[in-house]
């Protein structure tokens, strides 16, 4: 603890934390190749909060047949320039229109006594995964100038009161869900759980993530912050120089587990090494990283499949959109994150469908769904938690739209943001389209609209946070 303080009174003073260990080779040399981690048994099958079994061997993974092609589909080309040397630029009146619209979901679903915002409008439950979000779109309306600096304090200032209130799991780190109203600790459909349902460090890493920037931007907020740390056992979060929760088995028991697949462990890492943490495995792509061939393009994998070590593993935008956008480009997420969102050209050049996948909330079963390039070898797959084939739910997710907007500039990710303009509501942003159909997936949630939110500050000013 006392490390993650000094990591944290460095900040405060403006000195970034080394957050680059050992020399790793050029990921081209780990094709297919790597150490993986054993970790005990989980039931739990979330991509994020994730344990796993005993190793088996990986057999010869064939290559993926090629896609159905659609008829003289529009060409779009992979590279227009380096994402990496784009500057910052200032919102264009629409943009602007477009991040008030973000904005009005966190005016609206703000709790006025506690100032948490929930997971989902009207659902009185939230994570900390999504309040980190709501910190990082909270900056983000500041900087952009749709909130004062004392409406952003205030706010600030009443959430992290709320945070430093909540009652821990076990008395060592926060549980994974909360009661936004009471401040209880509950499970996932917000009933009551006096015992707790175990941590999440993931969500946690999200959360401290959020937490940096604001003391960061608000500098006279830090020694609340500080507090609400050493309230918290960060270390907790660490084992083997990997992340590790807790999930409770068959209602029952709780167990240690390992978390975090392609992607999100890696950007946890990121902030787990500002923050001091031991998981130099976790921040690392080379020790997971494998490549699949898909028809003349290679998809970025995890080498921890659902085969080998009992839990899926999902290649999706998100993680690589939210390192980037809070965090700016490094070598080794840039080259990764670049072949998800090739991945996405491809399969809208081969078969003219519009491709923004994510993770998301669904209006209806099955609820949410994880919509991946890659699901363990199967492309283009879209699966529950637990890991059951909802692909006819597919959608184009409205915050993986503005991220690779905001990344790229790419031409293609005009034709995105100009089909997903109409799920502007006056409550925020709706959270996608279905593919199968193009209706709209109606569902308003804080995490559509927050990353919508960082994606237009990385636009005019780049990443939230500065080393």
């Amino acid at each position: 603890m006392r490390k993650i303080c000094l990591a944290i009174a460095l900040f405060a003073q403006h000195f970034a934390w080394p957050i680059h260990g050992e020399q790793w080779k050029p990921l081209e040399q780990y094709l297919n190749s790597g150490p993986t981690y054993v970790g005990p048994i989980d039931g739990t099958g979330d991509g994020r909060d994730a344990g796993e079994q005993g190793y088996k061997p990986l057999s010869d993974i064939p290559a993926t047949a090629a896609p159905i092609m659609a008829p003289e589909p529009v060409p779009i080309t992979n590279i227009t320039s380096n994402p990496r040397l784009l500057k910052p630029t200032p919102l264009t009146p629409r943009e602007m229109e477009f991040a008030r619209t973000a904005w009005a979901y966190f005016e609206q679903n703000t709790h006025p006594a506690t100032g948490l915002v929930p997971s989902v409008r009207k659902f009185k439950s939230m994570t900390l995964w999504d309040e980190g979000g709501y910190f990082l779109a909270l900056v983000s309306a500041h900087k952009l100038g749709i909130i004062s600096r004392s409406e952003a304090v205030n706010r600030l200032s009443k959430a992290i009161g709320s945070l430093a209130a909540l009652p821990l799991y076990k008395d060592v780190v926060p549980n994974k869900a909360y009661n936004i109203e009471k401040l209880i600790m509950t499970d996932y459909a917000n009933k009551p759980k006096p015992e707790g349902i175990g941590y999440s460090a993931l969500d946690i890493m999200r959360l401290m993530s959020g937490l940096l920037v604001a003391g960061q931007e608000f500098p006279e907020l830090f020694p609340y912050i500080q507090l609400i740390v050493q309230r918290w056992d960060l270390n907790a979060l660490a084992m083997n120089d990997r992340f590790a929760g807790v999930a409770i088995l068959h209602k029952k028991y709780a167990k240690k587990v390992q978390e975090g697949r392609i992607g999100y462990e890696q950007y946890a890492g990121v902030t787990g090494s500002i923050l001091g943490l031991p998981v130099s495995q976790a921040y690392h792509y080379a020790p997971i990283l494998r490549w699949q061939q898909y028809y003349d393009i290679r998809l970025p994998a995890d080498n921890r499949t659902a085969r080998t070590h009992g839990v899926s593993a999902v290649t999706t935008s998100e993680p690589f959109l939210l390192e980037a956008l809070e965090y700016g480009w490094r070598d080794e997420s840039y080259a990764v994150a670049s072949a998800v969102f090739a991945a996405h050209l491809f399969r809208y050049n081969q078969t003219g469908q519009l491709t923004a996948l994510s993770e998301d909330h669904i209006k209806g079963p099955p609820y949410f769904a994880y919509n991946g390039i890659l699901v363990d070898h199967e492309p283009f797959k879209s699966v529950t938690a637990s890991r059951k084939d909802v692909s006819n739910k597919r959608g184009i997710s409205a915050k993986a739209s503005f991220g690779w907007w905001a990344l790229t500039r790419h031409p293609y990710t005009e034709k995105l943001l100009n089909e997903i303009a109409q799920l502007q509501t006056a409550e925020g942003w709706m959270a996608g389209l279905f593919e199968h159909d193009m209706s709209k997936n109606e569902i308003l949630t804080l995490n559509t609209n927050a990353m919508i939110l960082e994606s237009l500050h990385y636009k005019a000013f780049g990443p939230l946070y500065t080393f």
